[in-house]
């Protein structure tokens, strides 16, 4: 399968074409974004009505407010930021609606975390291989708090490198490590303790 040519060769022809409202470059932008931002939403959200209405308000907000987009950051990350702020509001609304407790992990400092690399760590290869420890890895996600969620979705199973999950946080690349990091641990003690009780 030979891959789609866009209208819009780069990204700058792009960001230029969908601000003057051309509606070639919003079909490209869809075309050429849709999987991937839907795949970061369900990850979010576990679920598929919510990740298609998350991917549905976020294209409406490029839409919307391709303006006020100053080229800082790559497309990709403000597309990211703005799914990830959607999702994460739409993860708010079910928590109020459950009175969920606050999690405790929420609020991370801005200096710890410098000891994570800035390359992506790989998951055990056996993690990878049974699709009940990847099930299990998908439970474990919705028991971490929207941010850290959002943290660990990005750098280790979107593949985006620390700058990025910044960029697309909004925060600072020490909070973004913290949040990986802790996010990690959370994890793994979630997963250790699901084994143990299975074996």
């Amino acid at each position: 399968m030979t891959a789609p040519v866009f209208p819009f060769a780069d990204e700058e022809a792009l960001v230029a074409a969908l601000k003057a409202g051309e509606p070639a470059a919003y079909e490209q932008l869809i075309e050429q974004y849709a999987e991937q931002v839907y795949r970061v939403a369900f990850r979010l959200l576990q679920n598929a009505a919510d990740a298609e209405d998350a991917l549905q308000e976020a294209f409406l907000a490029v839409y919307l407010r391709i303006g006020e987009f100053q080229g800082e950051a790559k497309l990709s990350s403000w597309l990211y930021r703005i799914v990830t702020n959607k999702a994460l509001d739409i993860i708010r609304k079910r928590q109020r609606k459950t009175e969920a407790a606050t999690d405790a992990l929420e609020d991370l400092g801005d200096d710890a975390g410098e000891w994570i690399p800035d390359q992506q760590a790989t998951l055990p290869e056996d993690w990878a291989e049974r699709q009940e420890i990847n099930d299990l890895i998908a439970e474990g996600l919705t028991h971490l708090s929207p941010k850290l969620r959002a943290a660990f979705v990005l750098f280790e199973l979107e593949g985006l490198s620390m700058e990025e999950v910044a960029a697309a946080l909004n925060v600072s690349p020490s909070a973004a490590k913290v949040r990986v990091h802790r996010a990690r641990l959370a994890l793994r003690q979630f997963l250790a303790q699901r084994l143990q009780v299975e074996q």
